[in-house]
């Protein structure tokens, strides 16, 4: 819900965003969503899209940037997968797709498909980035370089939900919400000392 009034998908009759000072509303919906890059857990797969194209649709108002695509893929841990493809970048990524030369697309796993999605938000590059438990079917050790790139943008505002320990504790500021409410706030190691409800909920995997 917040991230979709943070979108300005969902209208809202009381309280207030503001970005700068200024109210949401009356911020341009299209130069707002210019400065976001979103990544929610019910990402959008482009099923009919070779591998890179998923990635390029990130930002599709330029010419494709083949080194900038690269980055992305990397940063996102996609680089080494989408390499053994078929035909690499170009390999259809559902198995119903086929070329000129027949050559068959292949199934991804979730954790694949996440990766992918996560290198688009990589290529968008843009200055705000959101994102909704981003490496749920990730394993551990590639969340870990995964959340090392994206906190090496230090130009970037970076906005993460998720109920895993392992995502939050290295954000600057964590807000605890409990009903609907902010509960706690601070850095991790503030909230774990504090023995309250953020330590309630990821004690057991501390």
């Amino acid at each position: 819900s917040i991230i979709n009034l943070f979108m300005r998908f969902y209208e809202f009759d009381r309280g207030q965003i503001l970005i700068d000072g200024q109210d949401i509303g009356e911020v341009d919906a299209t130069a707002w969503h210019r400065q976001l890059a979103v990544l929610s857990q019910s990402f959008i797969r482009y099923d009919f899209a070779t591998a890179h194209e998923n990635v390029w649709y990130g930002d599709v108002s330029r010419e494709l940037d083949q080194d900038r695509l690269m980055d992305a893929l990397k940063q996102a841990e996609a680089d080494d997968f989408v390499k053994k493809l078929p035909k690499g970048g170009d390999s259809y990524i559902d198995k119903w797709m086929t070329d000129d030369s027949d050559n068959k697309g292949v199934d991804l796993s979730g954790g694949q498909w996440q990766r992918l999605a996560l290198a688009r938000n990589f290529y968008r590059d843009a200055p705000i980035v959101i994102l909704d438990e981003p490496t749920s079917a990730v394993d551990a050790a590639a969340e870990a370089r995964i959340f090392r790139h994206l906190f090496k943008q230090k130009d970037k505002t970076i906005i993460a939900i998720s109920h895993r320990l392992s995502t939050v504790k290295k954000a600057d500021v964590i807000y605890f919400m409990k009903d609907g409410r902010i509960v706690e706030q601070g850095a991790c190691n503030e909230l774990i000392a504090k023995r309250g409800e953020f330590y309630e909920m990821f004690k057991e995997q501390l």
